[in-house]
């Protein structure tokens, strides 16, 4: 297994880029989501559901990792507030922030968003959309993502831990927060953030369908190991 160190400079200047690519994407969505065409009930709607979106949760997530990746690594690189013991707590929960949240969370939005999209966009992210984000911003938020992580796995060096039980319930308690949010919201407002959701609820098709993403965001959890593996070589198992 490599040392995360020795690629410390180019993953930092790496983690930059990132980061400012997805802060001038944001502003971009922000100033589009502020212009007149908002007044339309469809674009309200997808407004008002902002929050509803796993992509917007995984937006949040990539960002605070950047942010918290590039604090760690200027610390180490420049020998700055090594002592500190809120930096020392967020090194050390650095690993599994990207293996237990960031990670499966990118590959479940590209994994599910792509092959639904390409079928009938209608169903995921309908045409009307396109009046206010743009063709770019779609594949910054769905696309862009995982070279985000793929750049962090290969720079990044880790271990598998010795139990993922501490990485999967961090894991379960994104899904079950997101289900309630999304599920709750529908309760209120009667809108699904994805029109595919509309067709399914109250039949059989729409738990199956939450227990088929679940499978899918288990996958992505662990694909990520024999991956590490492949890059880094293998190594023991540590404790995280």
């Amino acid at each position: 297994m490599g040392n995360p160190d020795s690629y410390l400079p180019v993953r930092l200047a790496g983690d930059l880029v990132l980061f400012v690519a997805h802060g001038i994407n944001i502003i971009v969505m922000h100033l589009a989501l502020q212009t007149d065409v908002m007044k339309e009930k469809d674009l309200k709607d997808f407004h008002s559901l902002q929050w509803k979106y796993i992509t917007i949760w995984n937006l949040a997530f990539q960002n605070a990792y950047l942010l918290m990746a590039i604090a760690c690594d200027i610390s180490s690189l420049f020998k700055i507030l090594e002592e500190n013991k809120i930096l020392e707590q967020i090194k050390r929960y650095r690993k599994t922030f990207f293996s237990a949240v960031v990670w499966p969370s990118s590959i479940l939005v590209s994994t599910l968003f792509w092959p639904i999209f390409l079928y009938d966009r209608e169903l995921v992210f309908p045409s009307y959309i396109d009046k206010v984000l743009s063709t770019t911003s779609n594949h910054m938020i769905h696309s862009f993502i995982t070279v985000v992580v793929v750049w962090e796995l290969i720079t990044f060096p880790r271990s598998a831990p010795q139990s993922h039980k501490w990485n999967l319930m961090q894991l379960a308690l994104i899904y079950v927060a997101y289900l309630v949010v999304f599920i709750t919201n529908y309760h209120i407002t009667g809108l699904w953030p994805y029109p595919l959701l509309y067709s399914i609820y109250g039949t059989i098709y729409f738990p199956l369908f939450l227990f088929a993403v679940f499978i899918i965001y288990l996958i992505a959890y662990f694909i990520q190991w024999p991956l590490v593996s492949l890059i880094h070589g293998s190594s023991k198992k540590v404790a995280e």
